[in-house]
């Protein structure tokens, strides 16, 4: 596949320039959480690791890392990835939401309301947590 070796190329380079734009970034990110709908976990971490290779720490293309595992039930991997992300910064919305929705698919329910609390004020992600939480 063409995309896999381009994005290979990309993290083996050695050059700091940017390649990818914000559109590029925001474009294969939606490609590969399809990827992970699609049962493809394997090819999202291809896209990821590639934008992590330009963006170190990259939140959202590290999420969506996380994301790869939930789809596969390697729960603890993605909760692994989410504490990272959620160690520097606690008040991450969409990690906490994804730590909510792998909490709860593992059948860890009480650790996701745990994880529910730690949501400061009121937020469109915190209401989704909670539904999650109501609905699974």
């Amino acid at each position: 596949m063409q995309l896999d070796s381009w994005l290979r190329d990309i993290s083996m380079s050695d050059e700091k320039t940017t390649i990818l734009t914000d559109k590029d970034v925001s474009t294969l990110l939606e490609i590969a959480n399809l990827a992970c709908h699609k049962g493809f976990p394997n090819a999202a971490r291809n896209i990821v690791e590639g934008i992590l290779a330009e963006r170190k720490g990259f939140v959202p293309a590290t999420i969506t890392l996380a994301y790869s595992y939930v789809v596969v039930d390697e729960f603890d991997k993605a909760l692994g990835i989410l504490d990272e992300i959620l160690d520097r910064n606690p008040d991450d919305g969409d990690a906490r939401v994804m730590q909510v929705l792998a909490f709860m698919l593992s059948g860890r329910s009480d650790e996701a309301k745990q994880s529910l609390g730690r949501f400061n004020g009121d937020s469109p992600q915190k209401q989704l947590a909670f539904e999650l939480i109501q609905n699974l």
